[in-house]
């Protein structure tokens, strides 16, 4: 059915016959008024549901607009509190709860290089595979490069565990990490 003209042509001839051959003529609960009667109500429900739909229509891209506005903000607003709780662990720890549960990979640790490797301003080696580019000249080689031989050997880090106490976290968010691993 056509939304803009909702009316089948059939039933429009047969409004049509009723309204000149068959005007004269009434049967029981039908007749050429009543008919006229249901295509004004079908027309009527018909700009309903147009404009409800332009409604609906205009509603999911005011909503698609304002989660992604709330995305960007909240992104904006988890940066600054990592910059703000980089010198207080308590609140850093549960920024970083806060990240895991959004998705977002936590802040580096606070302290220094030099505290972690014995006094090294060095920064740190990478991990993981080598890039793509790398691993392909490391196939043509005979031997392997220093990087590509340390990271092939490199273990990845656990992920730091933390502790909250549980007045501290509503409890919306303390389902969502088991949520994300049931999912997962």
């Amino acid at each position: 059915m056509d939304v803009a003209d909702p009316i089948p042509p059939s039933v429009k001839a047969l409004v049509e016959l009723f309204k000149n051959e068959l005007a004269a003529v009434a049967f029981p609960g039908v007749d050429g008024a009543m008919l006229e009667q249901l295509i004004g109500d079908v027309q009527k429900y018909t700009d309903a549901v147009i404009q409800a739909e332009a409604a609906v229509e205009a509603a999911r891209t005011a909503l698609r607009e304002s989660e992604e506005a709330l995305a960007v903000k909240s992104q904006k607003a988890l940066a600054y509190a990592r910059v703000y709780a980089a010198d207080n662990p308590e609140i850093a720890a549960k920024v970083d709860f806060v990240s895991r549960i959004a998705g977002a990979s936590a802040a580096p640790p606070t302290g220094s290089t030099r505290d972690r490797d014995g006094g090294s301003d060095a920064p740190p080696k990478r991990r993981g595979r080598p890039k793509a580019k790398a691993a392909a000249a490391d196939a043509t080689d005979a031997t392997p490069a220093p990087a590509a031989v340390e990271a092939v050997d490199a273990t990845p880090a656990a992920p730091a565990v933390m502790e909250l106490p549980a007045g501290d976290v509503d409890a919306s968010a303390m389902d969502a990490p088991a949520m994300d691993a049931a999912v997962n």
